[in-house]
């Protein structure tokens, strides 16, 4: 087992993490980036790794920072996408909102997905990377490629669920939840379902996608059903300043 993911589960008292009140320690079982970089050795990084591992900005709260080469990096990605807007405002004490939003149209991985996406920038390239990984495993254990995927929502502008005080990453529209794969034969994969039901080939490939997508720094939070009872019924991804892994089990 990972070093940096026996740091988490010994935890008798969690590092301070970054979030809009000062004082406070981490929600459980969440690894600043910090803690990321100095557990594992120094190694060239994939230019598919988009979760943040900079430790400079972990006390950091707020909408990410704008991607200069945008709109070049999405279309060197092949992914369809238009602009948005999501202004940044104030609302319920917390800022939400972000400087620069995309409708996400889809990438070569040929996914479809209901209802439409609108996420930040840095949120489709990573989007469509996890693409690539849903489709290599699923080849692999079904023999067949994924054709829609279902998810609950990217923008809200709140706190997290189960830590009050602390701000959402979906408050930024630098998250999204996922609910179903939906195979190109019809045949549905549904994390409520089928993630616990350890053995079931929809659970090996379910475990498999959030698996890679933390272990090969695809998104820097993955929230499955083994984190907590409000991820029973959907995958939470996305790019915060600071590190989750919640996509293994105990």
């Amino acid at each position: 087992m990972r070093v940096l993911f026996a740091i988490i589960l010994l935890g008798c008292t969690s590092p301070p993490a970054p979030g809009p009140k000062a004082g406070k320690s981490h929600p459980p079982r969440v690894l600043p980036a910090a803690a990321t970089a100095a557990a594992e050795p120094s190694k060239p990084r994939s230019p598919f790794a988009y979760a943040n591992i900079d430790p400079a900005d972990d006390y950091t709260v707020g909408p990410p920072d704008v991607r200069s080469t945008c709109e070049a990096d999405l279309a060197a990605a092949g992914i369809k996408f238009t602009t948005a807007s999501l202004p940044i405002h104030t609302a319920k004490k917390i800022t939400c909102g972000a400087p620069q939003v995309v409708m996400y149209r889809g990438s070569p991985a040929k996914i479809a997905y209901q209802p439409s996406v609108m996420i930040t920038c840095t949120m489709a390239l990573a989007l469509a990377r996890f693409e690539t990984i849903v489709q290599d495993e699923a080849q692999k254990t079904f023999g067949k490629r994924v054709a829609k995927i279902q998810h609950v929502g990217t923008y809200a502008c709140r706190e997290m669920a189960a830590y009050k005080g602390w701000v959402s990453e979906h408050s930024y529209a630098n998250a999204i939840d996922l609910t179903q794969f939906v195979l190109e034969d019809g045949r549905t994969v549904d994390v409520l379902k089928h993630f616990m039901k350890e053995g079931t080939k929809q659970a090996t490939f379910l475990r498999a996608v959030t698996r890679r997508a933390f272990d090969e720094e695809v998104f820097s939070s993955v929230l499955t059903p083994f984190f907590d009872k409000l991820h029973a019924n959907h995958f939470h991804i996305d790019l915060a300043r600071f590190r989750t892994d919640g996509a293994q089990g105990s």
